[in-house]
């Protein structure tokens, strides 16, 4: 008997021991592969932010050639001059921009493009007319450059994707004409009653898209890069930058992954999306454009793997201890699960708002904005939006110190925040560029609140900080009435407002309905 409840106990120990093994190892396991998709989850997240961040980075390419184009067609009687000088304006709104490029269809061009802290004009034509003008950071006339030499807008890939497309298009990328640097631009016609009349192209800033890169959430080792669907590097962490150079210098043409020792797969085919490879150690995340962007780029990430599931290495030799300590691992397991979504919650809220003012960003501000403006319209009520820009900013920051700057939008910001009501939107675009998107009540006039707006934030700059006393504020606005106009439209009016007003006269608010009729009577033009 006694040897037959001996057999018993050792049978019931040894059952119940093989149970807690059977259900740790599972338990293990299961957790070991939610670590797992958690750490590729986040990985396909840091993808996604990557493809946002660089979208929204080439979207200000697009708006800058739309705003050219527009003008073109527009203006009959402009002269060279006064879309050298709107050129000039966009640029120092929007720095992910490097040049504007415009090619008429005579064959004569006129470029703006960054220099050395200023910019360089060039203007010529067929007839061997070529002149260069070096430009200080406000655009004045410094000295004369050398010129292009036959130079031919319409052999350029710029000029013949533009000509060739009824909207804004894409090049692939290619070298510049004067130096070895790669360039992909976003070109578009300019067109009146049907005739071509230019072609408008501008080019990112490739090596600030390289920092761009360098600042995102990668993780230790993880490099990212902007391909074309053939392979040749559009962007690269700023490391890469010197090689770049020297492979284009070298051939002539634009690098490709292959010339910097990538290893690349197949990418995706769709639009919207992301796929994983193993290579050896490592996990390349290759994720593609959603169709509405209109990027055939690809982003690529490459990652080690140990650092996508730190910690469970050692796992497999952890099964084998005693239960207690498997139940620790598992538990720290569900633990470092938990934690992985933590930093992810920091990564969306960051992604949505703007560092140094805690405003809107600006994707956050067309999701936002898009479903204010398409609520007002089923009710029936006006919305304004307001285009916003400090005239004289530059040289407060040249003059008192990026701190003082930096006070200033943050001053601004906070005026403009006491200025709206609950449920309108505050943003900042970057730089000194800041946009409302306000639902006008039935008894308000939007020029009128869109006065008071601007008057309170340039009271609140000249009183509450020293040394702003000549940085001014210029508006532009556009109202939507009929509810058919969606936020992207009012957005480009009220631009459309504040650079052909600022050109008339600063400090002042402009209508997009009304352009000629500034509010303000009796504000300064000088600053």
């Amino acid at each position: 008997m006694r040897s037959r409840g001996y057999v018993i106990a050792i049978v019931l120990i040894v059952a119940i021991i093989l149970t807690q093994a059977i259900a740790t190892i599972t338990g293990v396991v299961l957790a070991t592969r939610q670590v797992d998709a958690a750490a590729l989850d986040t990985y396909e997240y840091v993808g996604d932010l990557t493809a946002e961040r660089v979208a929204r980075y080439a979207e200000s390419a697009t708006d800058v050639v739309k705003g050219t184009a527009v003008q073109i067609g527009d203006d009959t009687d402009g002269t060279r001059e006064s879309l050298a000088q709107a050129m000039y304006q966009r640029l120092e709104r929007e720095p992910s921009v490097r040049g504007i490029y415009v090619g008429w269809a005579t064959g004569e061009y006129l470029v703006v493009r960054r220099k050395d802290g200023g910019y360089e004009e060039l203007l010529g034509g067929p007839d061997g007319t070529q002149q260069g003008v070096l430009r200080d950071g406000v655009f004045r006339e410094i000295g004369d450059i050398e010129a292009l030499v036959d130079y031919d807008p319409r052999t350029r890939p710029w000029y013949q994707v533009g000509a060739a497309h009824s909207s804004v298009a894409w090049t692939d990328p290619y070298i510049e004409y004067d130096t070895s640097n790669t360039l992909v631009s976003a070109s578009q016609a300019a067109r009146r009653e049907g005739e071509l009349l230019a072609v408008v192209g501008a080019d990112l800033s490739l090596e600030r898209l390289g920092r761009v890169l360098d600042d995102l959430p990668y993780g230790e080792g993880a490099e990212a890069f902007v391909l074309s669907p053939a392979g040749e590097v559009i962007a690269a962490p700023s490391t890469y930058l010197e090689r770049l150079r020297e492979v284009a210098a070298a051939s002539g043409e634009v690098p490709t992954a292959a010339d910097i020792g990538l290893t690349v797969t197949e990418p995706p085919t769709r639009p919207g999306t992301t796929e994983f490879t193993r290579a050896g150690s490592q996990i390349l995340l290759d994720a593609t454009f959603p169709a509405q962007e209109r990027l055939d780029w690809t982003i690529h990430i490459s990652a080690q793997e140990s650092q996508l599931s730190a910690g469970l290495g050692g796992v497999g030799a952890t099964l084998w201890w005693i239960t207690a300590i498997s139940l620790v691992l598992l538990a720290a397991a569900a633990v470092f699960a938990w934690r992985v979504r933590h930093p992810l919650r920091r990564l969306r809220e960051r992604a949505l708002t703007d560092p140094l003012t805690g405003l809107t960003n600006r994707s956050e501000l067309m999701r936002r904005g898009g479903i204010v403006v398409a609520a007002a319209a089923t009710r029936g009520d006006r919305v304004m939006v307001t285009t916003i820009d400090l005239d004289r900013f530059k040289q407060l920051n040249d003059n008192q110190g990026h701190d003082v700057g930096d006070r200033a939008l943050i001053a601004v910001a906070f005026a403009l925040r006491a200025c709206v009501r609950d449920g309108d939107i505050v943003a900042r675009l970057g730089g000194d560029e800041f946009v409302t998107v306000q639902v006008l009540r039935s008894r308000d006039a939007g020029r009128t609140v869109a006065t008071r707006v601007r008057d309170e934030v340039e009271r609140e700059l000249h009183t509450r900080l020293s040394g702003a006393e000549d940085v001014g504020v210029t508006m532009g606005i556009a109202v939507a009435t009929d509810g058919g106009t969606d936020l992207t439209a009012l957005l480009k009016l009220a631009d459309m407002a504040l650079i052909r007003g600022k050109q008339t006269a600063k400090g002042r608010v402009y209508d997009a309905a009304a352009e000629d009729h500034p509010d303000s009577p009796a504000a300064p033009t000088d600053r």
